[in-house]
């Protein structure tokens, strides 16, 4: 569910020029095409908001976690879409229809700015960018 919905926000983004399925794909990147950007959630951690009580209710929210990764032949794109989707991204606040879902996203903040990854082992070798980000979202 995480990466279907920042998949729809970011392709509603118009100055990112992404279109869900041909260049912006959730889970690990296909092997094709050569310049894309891929969603993928990577982990989720318990809410800080947890009680040990079985008269209270469950927390809220939860915290998961994901990378996305921008792809080109060329590293100067690769970087430079990377850090176009991060600025999307970062330190995006309280959003209660997030990206038309009806889902609640409270924040979204990056661990970092994007980094280089390298080329990776394809013929030729294309340049891999990623950013590390936190969503807290609400819980369901």
């Amino acid at each position: 569910m995480l990466e279907a919905d920042v998949v729809t926000y970011l392709a509603a983004q118009g100055s990112l020029s992404l279109t869900a399925g041909t260049d912006l794909f959730e889970g690990p990147a296909p092997e094709e095409p050569d310049t894309c950007v891929a969603v993928a959630h990577t982990t989720s951690e318990e809410s800080d908001e947890r009680v040990m009580s079985p008269s209270l209710t469950a927390p809220g929210f939860e915290y998961e976690h994901f990378q996305v990764m921008c792809r080109d032949a060329l590293k100067a794109n690769a970087e430079t879409k990377a850090r176009a989707v991060h600025a999307f991204l970062d330190g995006l606040g309280v959003t209660t229809n997030f990206a038309g879902t009806g889902r609640t996203y409270f924040s979204i903040h990056s661990e970092g700015p994007p980094f280089n990854l390298g080329q990776d082992e394809s013929s030729p070798p294309r340049w891999r960018f990623v950013g590390n980000y936190r969503a807290r979202k609400h819980r369901g």
